[in-house]
């Protein structure tokens, strides 16, 4: 049954309407994915003092081991403790660069979701608006057919 000449202006307003809802959807689920990765790296963040705080505390205590137990050695503090102590030390900032960098990676990898997603988005909401366009071209056309007298 054709569609008659009169459904075509108000058939154009809805689909132009129903682009709008879809595209301003697509702008609010950016949104939230912007949010989200807002909040994971935020969570990124208190992982990485986290495990910073954790690591200061474990070579704090364990040079103050070190230094307790050559103390009550009764060795003097020079040569062969300092050697361990700053084996301990590197030890430390070896681990700590190790947790920065994994942090780092962490927040990139965020970022590179967030790219993707968003551009997974802005292509969908793409296509909504030319697929509203065809619809809009195609429903504007088969009113003209049909006042013509041409059923599709």
């Amino acid at each position: 049954m054709p569609l008659p000449a009169f459904f075509a202006a108000p058939m154009a307003k809805w689909i132009m309407g129903s682009m709008a809802f879809s595209f301003m959807g697509s702008l609010a689920t950016i949104n939230n994915y912007k949010q989200i990765a807002k909040f994971n790296k935020q969570k990124n963040d208190i992982e990485l003092a986290y495990k910073r705080i954790s690591l200061n505390k474990k070579t704090a205590r364990l040079l103050s081991e070190q230094r307790a137990g050559f103390g009550a050695s009764g060795i003097a503090f020079t040569g062969s403790p300092l050697i361990v102590q700053n084996e301990t030390i590197t030890s430390y900032e070896n681990d700590l660069w190790w947790i920065e960098k994994g942090a780092v990676l962490k927040a990139t990898e965020i970022d590179i979701k967030l790219a993707g997603r968003i551009t997974n988005e802005l292509y969908s909401a793409g296509s909504s608006l030319i697929q509203g366009g065809m619809d809009i071209w195609s429903a504007n056309e088969r009113a003209k057919a049909a006042e013509k007298g041409i059923v599709y």
